[in-house]
């Protein structure tokens, strides 16, 4: 079976106008590679446009056997509705597309909706680990298109995306099924307690100064058009000043707490003796294990082993060794972060501190 993936960049410094041709870049093999730029985007984007708006209806329940006799009109519809979205984004620069063909083993199990000109499909072929197996070529392209046209670009995507081609061409839309987990986005207006929550916390986090940076790096990694790494570094950056900036204050409670255990010279004194040695000496796990004291609700959350497998990872990336975007724990990293900065924020209006935990 053969696979095709697509990839589109607005390239912000190359013009090109919406009647000129394609402007042929390069045209390689092993895999099949094609580089242009355009700006006939939904003529080069149209399989992936048309992908789109199926994982839109099956989100809806609009897809199954039979084929309801509306179908191909909702189809057009949601295809339309894809590509002025994108339409939006755009400004009037070119638009590098990239395109990579090669063959790979897929499996077509109980199609879940089969017409003459596609198959849609759950879990085929494993796209994240092609999408990570092809990154390396799709930088090498954008780098030598900055390079070499010499010109200060600066890129946006704007699609990306895989199908398969069965041996007659016959296009298969193979989906993830756990893309239709409960973790996806299903859109509801906002609750009232929602609002006032929001409100509230906003508040709080604008008069919480200690933690802007983190808070802003947080921010950035919640952008869904950052790449997997840079999210990862951003949200891994934003626990850990998270955690450096908590630390001091729940180690002098932890302390507090042990001192009210006895008020015995000799406890104070080997309390002090260890804060003085340890001072400046705590590891990051250590000091979120402090911290995780004070703010995890539950006794066997698993949050510390969590953080050390994160903090593993980022060691991976600093020592130079490969780790596949596709396997980064993005969404937990900033699961956890969210945790314990919410209940940190929070600990002030409920416990009668300053939310910079003083």
């Amino acid at each position: 079976m053969r696979y095709v993936f697509l990839t589109a960049h607005q390239v912000l410094g190359i013009a090109h106008k919406d009647d000129a041709p394609d402007v042929v870049l390069f045209e390689g093999q092993d895999p099949d590679t094609r580089v242009l730029v355009t700006r006939k985007l939904d003529h080069h984007l149209a399989v992936l446009d048309r992908q789109l708006a199926l994982a839109s209806g099956m989100m809806r329940g609009l897809i199954g056997q039979p084929l309801s006799l509306d179908f191909s009109e909702n189809l057009a519809k949601g295809i339309e509705a894809v590509r002025q979205r994108r339409a939006r984004s755009l400004t009037a620069d070119g638009i590098l597309v990239i395109e990579v063909q090669g063959d790979i083993h897929a499996v077509v199990k109980d199609p879940l909706q089969e017409t003459d000109d596609f198959v849609v499909c759950f879990d085929a072929v494993d796209k994240k680990a092609l999408s990570a197996a092809l990154e390396p070529r799709v930088a090498s392209v954008l780098a030598a298109v900055r390079i070499g046209g010499a010109g200060s670009y600066e890129l946006q995507r704007v699609g990306t995306g895989s199908y398969l081609l069965d041996a007659d061409g016959k296009v298969i839309h193979s989906f993830s099924a756990e893309v239709f987990e409960p973790t996806v986005y299903v859109s509801s207006p906002l609750r009232d307690d929602q609002v006032v929550r929001i409100h509230e916390d906003i508040g709080l986090i604008l008069r919480n100064e200690q933690l802007t940076r983190a808070v802003q790096l947080f921010a950035h990694s919640l952008d869904r058009g950052t790449d997997a790494l840079r999210t990862f570094l951003s949200a891994w950056s934003a626990i850990e000043i998270m955690t450096a900036k908590m630390f001091p204050s729940y180690q002098a409670r932890l302390v507090s707490e042990f001192s009210k255990i006895s008020a015995r010279p000799g406890l104070t004194r080997y309390l002090k003796r260890i804060a003085d040695v340890m001072k400046d000496k705590h590891a990051l796990s250590d000091k979120f294990a402090v911290v995780s004291i004070f703010l995890d609700d539950q006794e066997q959350s698993g949050d510390i082993e969590r953080f050390d497998k994160i903090r593993r990872i980022r060691d991976q990336l600093a020592h130079g060794e490969e780790v596949p975007d596709a396997s980064l724990p993005n969404r937990d990293l900033q699961t956890l972060f969210e945790k314990y900065f919410r209940a940190h924020l929070r600990r002030g209006v409920y416990q009668g501190v300053e939310p910079d935990g003083r």
